[in-house]
């Protein structure tokens, strides 16, 4: 949730924006490459701006504003263009769930548009800039257009579903639940005869966007296979379709769904863990940390009398306790996040803003149920973030295992910080990273 809107993003995300799917949010972009066709009045009326100076680049210096509708106008990004006389920019990218980030570099005109150029910052997901992070601008009054948008297929999160996946063909779209068509699964099993250890995974995406077939997941369910688990890729209802606890209900279903169909496919019912990213990892962490609370089980009732206790957790940069996430920023430096307000995703999917009444929004955190933990209650945790994470406080997951650790044990929660990873980064999908989280959970689970 990323900025991968998840930069959602997500956000989302955002998401989806995120987030998605930026998504990711984060954690994402479409594919595609959108060709521009400037006709001739566009470039007469933005050289009608041109101040005449071809020394250093100087147009129409100002501010300008150009709406990005993202993830098919679930939300907007607003990007502000300061295009100042000394051949300098400031380009701030903001939306209601996300907060703002600034691009700061130097600009130049070329056939009338305005090429704004590379900046130190990762690139933004939206599609319209360059593989160099530089973007070229049509203005227009007050405004600024991107060359390369297209609102047809903007997406702000890379959320596309995988076709070309190099995991065997899963059983695809299994129901756990009956509720909504979300509440399906792919079912991706290893060679052999089982009963196979089961890694349920939750994609990200803000809440409100993604699927089980996100292309962000694939190495994990690749790695899986390969390592010998039975991967269940789980989808869940979005926050445009039910706040909390749906989503949550509906892990917590796919886990019931695993130990009521272990015969069928071959699953080890006492070996599950559940593995999630950004909005998937808060709903991992939840379903880990709430075994016997019955109100979370929301309007599922399916297999309700099995238990969906697991055995260990993957998070990767969750958000946790959603209450203090603006102030974390505040305290890292960050003082533009949004994420009490109405637009967040966060608050869509409590359904109403966070800071509207922290009693409210603390029903979406772990503590709060602590005490219905049972007395025999075991978990081996894994939980990394990276400390370049503008989607969620990376804070949230330092918290998250020490706080973890003085319930479960410390030596029961494995936590690292990834030294300059972003939400939703690649970084976490190395070959090499995934063989310590295996590591890990070949410890656990078999």
């Amino acid at each position: 949730m990323k900025k991968n809107y998840l930069k959602i993003v997500t956000a989302l995300v955002l998401s989806m924006f995120l987030l998605v799917g930026c998504g990711d949010a984060a954690a994402g972009t479409g594919d595609s490459e959108v060709e521009s066709n400037i006709d001739s009045e566009d470039a007469e009326g933005a050289e009608a701006h041109n101040t005449g100076s071809e020394d250093n680049g100087t147009f129409a210096p100002g501010t300008y504003t150009f709406e990005e509708s993202a993830m098919g106008g679930a939300f907007t990004v607003v990007w502000t263009l300061e295009l100042n006389e000394d051949g300098s920019y400031v380009l701030t990218e903001g939306n209601a769930a996300m907060g703002n980030t600034v691009y700061e570099g130097t600009y130049t005109v070329e056939d009338g548009i305005v090429v704004t150029g590379p900046f130190e910052q990762d690139p933004p997901q939206a599609t319209f800039f360059e593989a160099d992070k530089s973007c070229k601008w049509i203005l227009d009054g007050e405004t600024c257009t991107p060359v390369n948008y297209s609102p047809d297929e903007d997406v702000t999160i890379n959320m596309d579903s995988e076709e070309g996946s190099d995991a065997e063909d899963p059983f695809s779209n299994v129901a756990y639940a009956g509720e909504s068509s979300a509440q399906v699964c792919d079912i991706h099993l290893p060679e052999g005869d089982g009963p196979f250890p089961v890694i349920v995974l939750s994609h990200g995406g803000g809440f409100m966007f993604g699927d089980q077939k996100m292309e962000l997941i694939q190495p994990v369910i690749e790695a899986g296979i390969a390592n010998g688990y039975a991967v269940v890729s789980v989808d869940y209802r979005k926050s445009a379709e039910v706040v909390f606890p749906g989503a949550l209900a509906d892990v917590k279903a796919a886990v019931r769904f695993v130990r009521a169909k272990a015969d069928e496919y071959g699953f080890d019912a006492e070996h599950i863990a559940v593995w999630g990213e950004s909005a998937g990892a808060y709903l991992s962490l939840m379903t880990a940390l709430t075994p016997e609370v019955e109100e979370l089980n929301g309007d599922v009732s399916e297999n309700a009398d099995i238990s969906s206790a697991v055995t260990a957790l993957v998070d990767f940069y969750g958000p946790v306790e959603f209450y203090t996430m603006d102030d974390e920023y505040v305290d890292l430096g960050k003082e533009d996040s949004a994420f009490s307000a109405d637009g967040s995703f966060e608050s869509k999917f409590l359904g109403q803003a966070l800071g509207e009444d922290e009693k409210t929004t603390y029903i979406t955190y772990w503590e709060t149920y602590k005490d219905q933990l049972p007395d025999d209650y075991m978990l081996k945790a894994w939980i990394q973030v990276g400390d370049a994470d503008e989607s969620v406080p990376y804070t949230q997951s330092e918290n998250f295992a020490e706080r973890l650790g003085s319930v479960i044990g410390t030596e029961n929660v494995e936590f690292s910080i990834i030294e300059g990873a972003g939400h939703e980064d690649a970084k976490f999908y190395t070959d090499e990273n995934l063989k310590k989280v295996f590591e890990f959970l070949d410890s656990v689970m078999k």
